[in-house]
């Protein structure tokens, strides 16, 4: 074969595979020039919506909101967000998926593909389990962030009531004052006799699906130690947030240092105390809290949207057809 008829195969061979390294990266390049409320560089996204180094975002995937972004969890959440006048809030899009409902929606987003924890599922608690890691980012760059679950309903601008003075400002999994603030519980060892009673102080765990958490040494080292256990090990990542949050120094353990302080429980409302109490109580009928998550049931798209009937469209019975728990003969659901 000539040297000519041979350079002339080798180009034909190349030539197409040029054309197609050309056509994806026109293809890409495209994708992040039409890309007007998304980027793939936090610092972008942060700099364009930031209010006095603050957002409130929230991390999903596409499997809380249809490709067109009309319906879904996401969809509500945004609503809330709209609604009650957060101007600086953001999705965290963890697939192409959401990021394009939110591209549609005109919502800001950052997409990011997370890294997989030990909990490998795509599970509520296996996603959750990686916004450790993305929380960080925005640490790291100085921002304050108010980090929410999509199963969340926003009635009123939160900005407006957070105190700011701690580490972390989160919501309680308590659903009265003494479970959300903290008790004296005492305990009984009756073999001790003179000393059968010991004093211990309870609270319940603050809820890792909404707080409030500022840029410091101590908070991003928070989320390395707790990224760098559910890496490790499949744990929930509640529990570990609160572990790590809590835990005193001891022998070679050092503490976090994180200081902390609960949301009020009547502005920042899980839905054990929506529905166990404030739904039945008359002192609250005009109450309007400021969120209100919807943690403690597993029906919760359905429970967003009667709240949402309640409190935004004025229906006082929307939350009536309810049980107190996930069944109305608990605990034989």
């Amino acid at each position: 074969m000539k040297i000519q008829d041979k350079m002339h195969r080798l180009m034909s061979l190349w030539l197409p595979v040029m054309s197609i390294a050309v056509l994806a990266s026109a293809a890409a390049a495209a994708v992040g020039d039409t890309s007007q409320f998304g980027s793939t560089d936090l610092k972008t996204v942060l700099d364009r919506i930031g209010i006095n180094k603050e957002v409130m975002a929230a991390v999903s995937n596409g499997a809380l909101i249809t490709p067109d972004g009309k319906y879904g969890m996401l969809k509500l959440w945004i609503d809330g967000c709209q609604r009650a006048g957060v101007k600086n809030f953001m999705v965290i899009a963890i697939d192409d998926d959401v990021a394009s409902a939110c591209e549609n929606l005109g919502v800001a987003y950052w997409r990011k593909t997370p890294q997989k924890t030990a909990d490998k599922q795509a599970s509520n608690h296996g996603i959750s389990a990686q916004k450790f890691q993305l929380i960080r980012e925005f640490l790291a760059l100085g921002y304050s962030l108010l980090l929410s679950d999509v199963d969340i309903v926003t009635l009123q601008n939160p900005f407006d009531h957070l105190y700011r003075d701690e580490d972390v400002e989160a919501l309680s999994d308590g659903y009265d004052e003494q479970t959300a603030y903290g008790w004296d519980d005492v305990y009984d060892d009756p073999k001790m006799g003179w000393s059968r009673w010991a004093h211990t102080i309870r609270v319940f765990t603050l809820n890792s699906g909404l707080f409030y958490i500022r840029p410091n040494e101590r908070t991003i080292a928070l989320m390395d130690r707790i990224t760098d256990r559910l890496n490790k090990r499949k744990e929930w990542d509640q529990a570990v947030f609160n572990m790590e949050i809590w835990f005193p120094s001891h022998d070679d353990y050092k503490s976090s240092h994180i200081t902390v302080r609960i949301m009020n429980i009547d502005k920042f409302m899980n839905s054990k105390r929506l529905f166990k109490t404030i739904r039945y109580d008359a002192q609250y009928s005009n109450h309007v809290p400021v969120m209100i998550h919807v943690n403690y049931h597993p029906d919760k798209f359905q429970r967003m949207q009667s709240v949402w009937a309640r409190y935004v469209e004025g229906d006082k019975t929307a939350l009536d057809k309810y049980p107190v728990g996930s069944c109305f003969n608990a605990p034989d659901c």
